[in-house]
């Protein structure tokens, strides 16, 4: 019997990566949302806490592309295999039944606070507090000079002698500050899951199609409200909005007119008898230079 001739036998499939597709199967079906991160940087404490964050919003699951494929097939959606498309890096998703707008800006409001990384640039302005550093005098003590952190010596300590500014928003992070940052516990960088991309009824949208700048938006509806109320006070629309500036409009009207109609009313007599006399002091002024 050849080898061709002996069958080969069906590679088993563990039971857990069985299990595994049914129940990311079951959530694509359940949740009308899905995102996808990249795992890489991210510690599991973080990813602890925005599971907490995320309760009873949406879930985080971590799990291998190649089961989250074939779950997609299984859920009738082959779609959803295009949020992998590009990403090399091991990733995590999140299930959703809330709007994957909403859900970046969750995601987004809620990045925690961390030690940062050589490289990396600060999410705010750092600054060393007046405090006990709880360490003792040493090689250290050059390091805070480097940095111009005022220090004194106190009780066999390092004491930082005032609140001192070491880095702006924006600026890269040394080596020789992220060191010292981590030795304070001073954090300086905000960490937390960065949707990639999310597919929401057939359609992928990208970080930044997601990306919502919430000051420009209330700004543009600020604006756009007030521009309506004048519109509508210039044409005489009325509503609740304007009825008041229509009322004060037609009010400066009236008194205008019958000023300028002399009309006696009560409300405009002393403005008729002021306007009456500066014209007559102008005419008396006329005629002396005449």
């Amino acid at each position: 019997m050849t080898a061709q001739a002996i069958a080969r036998p069906a590679r088993k499939v563990a039971k857990w990566k069985l299990e595994e597709v049914d129940e990311l199967a079951k959530l694509i079906q359940d949740y009308p949302v899905v995102a996808v991160f990249k795992l890489v940087g991210l510690r599991a404490n973080l990813l602890h806490e925005i599971r907490k964050i995320l309760r009873d919003k949406a879930i985080l699951r971590v799990a291998k592309k190649t089961l989250f494929c074939k779950a997609a097939e299984k859920a009738g959606k082959p779609g959803l295999k295009q949020l992998l498309e590009d990403i090399k890096e091991p990733v995590g998703f999140i299930f959703s039944k809330i709007d994957a707008f909403k859900l970046k800006l969750i995601l987004d409001k809620n990045r925690i606070p961390m030690h940062a990384k050589a490289g990396e640039r600060a999410d705010m302005d750092v600054i060393v507090p007046e405090m006990n550093t709880g360490l003792p005098p040493g090689p250290i003590l050059g390091d805070f000079g480097k940095l111009k952190i005022p220090t004194k010596i106190e009780g066999g300590q390092i004491w930082i002698a005032k609140d001192t500014l070491v880095a702006k928003k924006g600026d890269v992070i040394s080596p020789l500050l992220a060191s010292l940052l981590a030795r304070l516990d001073i954090k300086a960088v905000l960490k937390g899951v960065e949707i990639v991309k999310a597919y929401v009824d057939g359609v992928i949208l990208t970080s930044e199609d997601l990306t919502i700048d919430l000051e420009k938006i209330k700004e543009d509806l600020r604006s756009a409200y007030t521009d309506a109320v004048n519109l509508a006070t210039e044409i005489g629309y009325t509503v609740r909005e304007t009825i008041i500036p229509l009322l004060v409009k037609a009010e400066a009207q009236a008194r205008a007119l019958a000023i300028e109609a002399e009309i006696p009313a009560r409300d405009v007599i002393t403005e008729i008898i002021l306007r009456a006399e500066r014209m007559a002091v102008a005419l008396k002024q006329a005629i002396k230079e005449s």
